[in-house]
């Protein structure tokens, strides 16, 4: 069957063999002092094994550490470097590694911006008369200082960028990529950005002054790498801001246009602001499949230059879709290539089955190591066959039960696994189940997979027993029975209450009007409000607190401005301010009445609420009773996931890998 997926493409005489790319990504393991070495070599060789036709960097430092602002709000780790010779050639040793497997690499370059202290105009944003809040910002718990920056530090940064990119293709590169995008993170983006810049100058004003820079710097970048060699933009073309910020219809008027006469050679199309709209940069689970690839197809029919699109692309089906109906030229995929490195190749071979899809968690920015995805840790314990087979028992099967099987039984031990319950996954199975974090799903059904395909002996409905270790008489036991969930004294046994875990695995057992105790479960209380029931949740914490601890980034910041007045932009239509579920801070559980639950707020003001369904959603306490009591029973018994500490579902991957791939 013929796959427009798999056809080639030429952009300006750079050959790519198939249409399927991996997206710039931060986190690129490099040396202390910004060098190529044997980490980073083996980062992008993955990916370039692992079936991509195309590879663009991750932002690559073209700035000396010294030309950054001193009192920056927010430093940069040190990142991959070229603002020097003599990180060529470790850069060229890595191309021809990359091109080995017939993939071409090309080397993003920006310039910091407002995120990083300076810009086109001084914070706040958009104007002092309606100061927003963003993500750093809300960290900060104040509006950061931004400083203005004057035309003679344009013209030295404007340098800095195209010797950068001299060296960019001395180290054979296959092109260079001007990083327009992303609002306040980059000092072009919010050139471009009209909430970003409020210059008087003819820095700023109206389009064709907000593109000058821009235009300015590709013609100076141009005079360096010669007319052959090709440059593309990255920009975001819905800054996610509404009629403040950078939109659509804008970009394909003004953008696009102004791109074609500055030469470039690709247009790549992303959308939203790291400082103030991270959704379209960093996507949570709440958001469909292949959404703002909108953004992309409309790009694309403003222009005749190849366009590349993104925009949480999970499987190469739905890219093959994309390509189909003409909405992109090539199909960038980032957070899916981290969940699984391979998926290319495996869809190419026909194992789609085997394909670890990403669970959306986005626990910040990209760059971070994957939640599902133990090798994507630089210096993680690598993944050898064991000296010698062992028996191994592993008690759970939760998320963290399954992965240590997993890796066990790659590793040539014989694995058996019992589960009390009737399903796999446990805490994140339950979880799964309501609309929010549908996506955890991934991660069961990967798991349960390799199950049958590494032949793991899972006994379900199986609780273990001691005399169970007993007849097995295994080498190694691996207990991971999770946490339960505590509910109060003061709520136990009362009618229709039950544990946030129970709420998910039995819907149908949850009344129309709900009470929620606890902020942690924000998730879950826009997800019942969502399917129609009235929803009130409350605690003794503030706004911040809600979705608690685990939830981070992009789905903190959607979180707080569907429930919350927080001085937040406000234009993403998914995340408008909501009024189901009602949300309570500060207010503490008195007692079950026959009326409903009484609370009483820190000021003394006191509230009845009356509620079909009460659920909790507190404390976790690890399962250890059978941990403890197997000690001495078997050679080996460690406790992982939530049985050894309750945390999130990275904890469950991390502490699996760590002990089976030591047994």
């Amino acid at each position: 069957m013929h796959r427009k997926i798999l056809e080639p493409i030429e952009i300006k005489g750079m050959k790519l063999k198939n249409r399927v790319a991996f997206a710039p990504w931060l986190g690129m393991p490099v040396a202390p002092d910004g060098s190529v070495n044997g980490e980073t070599v083996r980062w992008f060789e993955e990916r370039a094994k692992g079936g991509v036709g195309f590879i663009m960097s991750g932002t690559i430092d073209s700035l000396p550490s010294d030309a950054y602002l001193k009192n920056a709000p927010v430093r940069p780790e040190t990142g991959a470097a070229i603002y020097e010779d003599k990180y060529i050639p470790g850069w060229a040793d890595l191309i021809d590694v990359i091109h080995s497997y017939h993939v071409k690499i090309g080397a993003q370059l920006a310039a910091p911006g407002p995120m990083m202290g300076e810009g086109p105009s001084s914070s706040p944003f958009p104007n002092e008369q309606s100061p927003k809040f963003g993500i750093f910002d809300l960290m900060a718990g104040t509006i950061l200082p931004v400083e203005e920056m004057s035309t003679e530090r344009m013209d030295t940064i404007k340098s800095f960028l195209a010797a950068a990119a001299g060296r960019v293709k001395k180290a054979g590169f296959d092109c260079v990529e001007l990083h327009c995008g992303h609002g306040g993170a980059g000092l072009h983006a919010s050139f471009l950005s009209p909430y970003y810049n409020r210059r008087a100058d003819k820095y700023g004003g109206n389009w064709e002054n907000r593109l000058r820079y821009i235009v300015e710097t590709i013609d100076q970048i141009r005079k360096t790498v010669g007319d052959g060699f090709p440059i593309f933009v990255r920009f975001s073309a819905d800054e996610l801001l509404g009629e403040q910020g950078i939109t659509l219809e804008a970009s394909a008027k003004y953008v696009v246009p102004a791109l074609e006469r500055a030469g470039v050679a690709a247009i790549d199309v992303s959308q939203g602001s790291v400082t103030h709209t991270i959704e379209g940069v960093s996507i949570p689970p709440y958001f469909p499949r292949g959404c703002f690839m909108r953004n992309a197809e409309a790009i694309k029919k403003a222009t005749s230059l190849p366009v590349f699109g993104v925009g949480r692309v999970l499987d190469i089906d739905m890219a093959e879709r994309l390509l189909e109906q003409g909405k992109a030229d090539v199909i960038y995929i980032g957070s899916q290539l981290c969940a699984d490195v391979e998926t290319p190749r495996k869809y190419f071979e026909g194992r789609s089955d085997e394909i670890r899809k990403c669970i959306g968690c986005k626990p910040v920015l990209c760059g971070t190591p994957c939640t599902i995805n133990y090798d994507s840790e630089v210096g993680s314990i690598p993944l050898s066959p064991a000296e010698k087979q062992k028996k191994v028992l592993v008690v759970g099967g939760g998320v963290a039960g399954m992965e240590a099987a997993r890796i066990a039984a790659m590793r040539g031990h014989k694995v058996t696994l019992m589960e009390r319950e009737m399903q796999l996954g446990g805490t994140v199975a339950a979880l799964a189940r309501t609309r929010l974090t549908a996506e955890f799903e991934n991660i069961i059904t990967y798991l349960g997979t390799q199950m049958r395909k590494l032949n793991v002996d899972v006994r379900m409905c199986k609780e273990a027993t001691l005399s169970d270790a007993d007849e097995l008489n295994p080498d190694v036991v691996i207990v991971a029975c999770g946490a339960s969930m505590v509910i109060p004294d003061i709520a136990k046994g009362r009618p229709g209450v039950m544990d946030h875990i129970h709420a998910c695995r039995n819907p149908k057992a949850v009344g129309q009007r709900v009470l929620i105790w606890g902020l942690v479960a924000a998730e879950l209380a826009l997800s019942l409000a969502e399917e129609g029931k009235d929803v009130t949740i409350f605690g003794s914490g503030d706004k911040t607190t809600l979705g608690g601890a685990w939830v981070e980034g992009p789905r903190q910041l959607y979180i707080w401005r569907k429930l919350t007045d927080m001085p937040l932009a406000r234009a993403i239509p998914e995340a408008e301010r909501v009024q189901n579920p009602q949300v309570l801070f500060g207010m503490n559980f008195e007692e079950v009445t026959p009326e409903g639950v009484r609370i009483k707020g820190k000021d003394g003001e006191e509230k009845v609420l009356p509620y079909d369904t009460l659920i909790v959603s507190r404390l976790r306490v690890p399962n250890k009773s059978l941990f403890e009591e197997l000690q001495g029973r078997a050679a080996q018994v460690y406790k992982i996931g939530d049985c050894d500490k309750a945390r999130t579902i990275k904890n469950a991957i991390w502490t699996a890998n760590e002990v089976a791939r030591k047994i």
